[in-house]
């Protein structure tokens, strides 16, 4: 049997492929709020995929005094989020009981 190799990381590609799901960018895909990074925050989040997305706002919804900051490489849902839109869904082989 084959032992699977490991990729290296690295930083994200210089040109990475657009986004099927992203081919007409909102509004929000490069929105930034601030002109520089904030010294400190209570919460840091990186990525704006579904999980960095939902953690905030599931924080926010609790905590809406808190400090939030999300650090995101290029723009919103871009990274793997964005490519997996359309492979949501149930499992037309499983059986339902």
């Amino acid at each position: 049997m084959a032992v699977p190799t490991l990729s290296p990381c690295s930083l994200p590609a210089r040109n990475p492929l657009r986004s099927f799901w992203l081919c007409e960018p909102s509004g929000l895909a490069d929105h930034r709020t601030t002109g520089q990074l904030p010294r400190k925050a209570d919460v840091i989040i990186i990525g704006s995929g579904i999980a960095g997305t939902l953690t905030a706002y599931n924080l926010l919804q609790r905590e809406p005094h808190l400090n939030i900051l999300m650090l995101e490489a290029r723009e919103v849902c871009g990274g793997a989020t964005g490519r997996n839109g359309g492979q949501i869904k149930t499992d037309p082989y499983i059986a339902c009981e």
